[in-house]
């Protein structure tokens, strides 16, 4: 099948540092991390799992409701993101919470099931961006990328080790040097790569994605040893995502595709 090996499910990545378990995104990825953490021993011993948001896009939160672990009582939901200024039906401006923005997605209107029957304990906290905050023994950055109703970077720092998470992003020549000091000297930096610059200077301008070719630039400029292509574009095939990771590694060996259900270790 021509999307066996990279999958289509949307976005979320999960981290583990100690017992600290830390979620970015709930695209439809994270039903599939809801059935993995009922596999072990969540159900029965409970605990905290932290959910960071980048933004509320319905691709990165679509997810949600169906994480079975949002319904077990005995299981504590910290979720952070941004709050947002839009504009209303009306066209007087709303503030938009990421609690607001979830509970929305499951109004009745639109979902069966709403925010109320998922017995988790949920608590939300607003994103202060700029002010590094910390989860347990991680210490995390927030940084605003340039996407339609704006985009969150997150860096993550423990035990001398640095992750940075960077979908959603347009590029432009200011986003490229100041991300990349941002993310200076992280071990890896994972980046919407979602077009080759041929694409994107074809009709893909404005659209709020970037392409490889902006990725290594960043990763040059800030000295990142290793790149994980991430948020691939919905019509490209297995052999398509392949072959611009073939090309990638030509200007940067450290770069990856990056397949659903992809784990590494720092």
């Amino acid at each position: 099948m021509a999307y066996e090996r990279f999958g289509g499910n949307t976005t979320c990545c999960y981290i583990e540092h100690e017992d600290t378990k830390i979620v970015i995104d709930a695209g439809t990825g994270i039903r599939i991390l809801g059935l993995d953490l009922m596999a072990t021993d969540l159900p029965k011993t409970g605990g905290c799992i932290h959910m960071l948001f980048t933004h509320t896009h319905w691709d990165h939160i679509q997810g949600f409701p169906f994480f079975i672990p949002a319904f077990l009582p005995n299981v504590t939901l910290d979720i952070y993101g941004q709050t947002k200024s839009v504009e209303g039906l009306d066209g007087k401006i709303e503030e938009w919470t990421i609690e607001k923005a979830l509970k929305m997605q499951q109004h009745f209107i639109f979902f069966p099931v709403g925010t109320k029957y998922m017995s988790s304990n949920k608590t939300f906290h607003a994103v202060d961006v700029g002010k590094k905050f910390k989860i347990d023994k991680v210490t995390i950055d927030t940084f605003v990328l340039h996407h339609p109703n704006a985009t969150l970077a997150y860096r993550f720092e423990a035990d001398g080790k640095v992750f940075v998470f960077s979908t959603d992003v347009e590029h432009n020549d200011d986003m490229l040097i100041r991300l990349s000091k941002f993310a200076k000297d992280a071990d890896f930096l994972a980046y919407d790569c979602q077009y080759t610059t041929a694409e994107y200077t074809a009709g893909k301008i404005g659209w709020g994605h970037s392409t490889y070719e902006s990725a290594i630039q960043i990763c040059k400029r800030g000295n990142i040893k290793n790149l994980h292509m991430i948020h691939h574009d919905p019509l490209h095939s297995d052999k398509t995502l392949l072959q611009m990771e073939d090309d990638a590694k030509k200007l940067f060996p450290a770069a990856q595709m990056i397949p659903e259900g992809f784990e590494f270790s720092l």
